[in-house]
């Protein structure tokens, strides 16, 4: 297969395009730089400007685009955060839209979140659950709205919700370790929030099946099978770095940030991955204490 990757030089892309060549797969990367090299990748393609994308000569295309969520959420940040996942979704729908049927790519994978469910408590998500409310699941809702008309044209459409994602080389997870080993980690308001996790690996391996799998289409949770709460998720990795964690951060704290930001630390989300589970997907890191220690290097 020859896959196209949008933001094949971040976390995910990366993971993405290393999973895609140890399948003897070829990775075409999407860059606003063309010039650049991004590794592993065979052919850098511009997404820059408002010119046409190319998705030419493709098997499938995945896309990891948006503006980041870290930041003060300003009216400003909040309006980015959406527009930019709606502009670069529908740049590529429009793409497809643009090229003969027997030409385009016969899969798309768009990446998408498990921050559409909102804010649940210990009610079990699959991806039949409906849709939660807040900022985070009305952005991911609009999101995947956009992504979904690709089905329209036959092209197989994968909505990626992908949970908190855990790795040596991204994520938060090197943040939080530097943040432990001054002493001032802690949980989350109560800690009793649900945290749907995934180590990058697993992430790759499970796009890449989906890539593969013709019988894989519409939501797919990507997570690992056993959510934790935000509490247990700070004592592992407490645990594992030998340091304590008796700083909590309390819930008012959160809630005095601005634009909503409460919801990336506060939404509880007990995600099941149903669609991997039904299709025998075998987690290299099912349990979080093993993912932790590899991500910190105590694998």
């Amino acid at each position: 297969m020859r896959i196209g990757v949008t933001g094949a030089s971040g976390f995910i892309g990366g993971a993405l395009v290393a999973e895609i060549l140890a399948n003897n797969n070829e990775a075409i990367g999407f860059s606003r730089s063309p010039g650049r090299s991004i590794e592993g990748c065979s052919e850098i393609r511009n997404i820059s400007g408002d010119a046409p994308l190319d998705l030419s000569g493709l098997d499938a295309i995945v896309h990891f685009s948006g503006e980041s969520l870290l930041g003060v959420w300003t009216p400003k940040k909040r309006e980015e955060i959406l527009n930019s996942r709606i502009r670069s979704t529908q740049r590529i729908v429009n793409a497809l839209w643009a090229m003969d049927a027997e030409e385009r790519p016969k899969v798309f994978a768009c990446a998408s979140a498990v921050g559409i469910y909102g804010d649940r408590g210990d009610e079990w998500l699959d991806e039949e659950a409906d849709a939660g409310f807040g900022f985070l699941a009305d952005v991911t809702r609009q999101w995947e709205s956009v992504a979904i008309k690709a089905a329209d044209m036959d092209v197989r459409t994968v909505l990626l919700r992908i949970g908190f994602v855990v790795g040596e080389s991204g994520g938060a997870i090197p943040t939080l370790e530097n943040v432990f080993k001054m002493g001032l980690g802690g949980k989350l308001g109560s800690g009793k929030q649900w945290m749907p996790w995934i180590h990058i690996d697993d992430v790759a391996t499970m796009i890449h099946t989906c890539l593969e799998n013709r019988l894989i289409s519409g939501p797919v949770n990507v997570c690992a099978p056993d959510p934790v709460r935000n509490k247990d998720f700070t004592k592992t990795l407490a645990d594992v770095l030998g340091k304590k964690a008796f700083l909590p951060v309390p819930s008012v704290a959160f809630k005095m940030l601005p634009g909503r930001m409460h919801e990336m630390f506060l939404n509880s989300l007990r995600v099941d991955p149903t669609v991997m589970k039904s299709h025998s997907f075998q987690w290299q890191y099912p349990v979080l204490e093993d993912a932790i220690r590899e991500s910190v290097g105590r694998g």
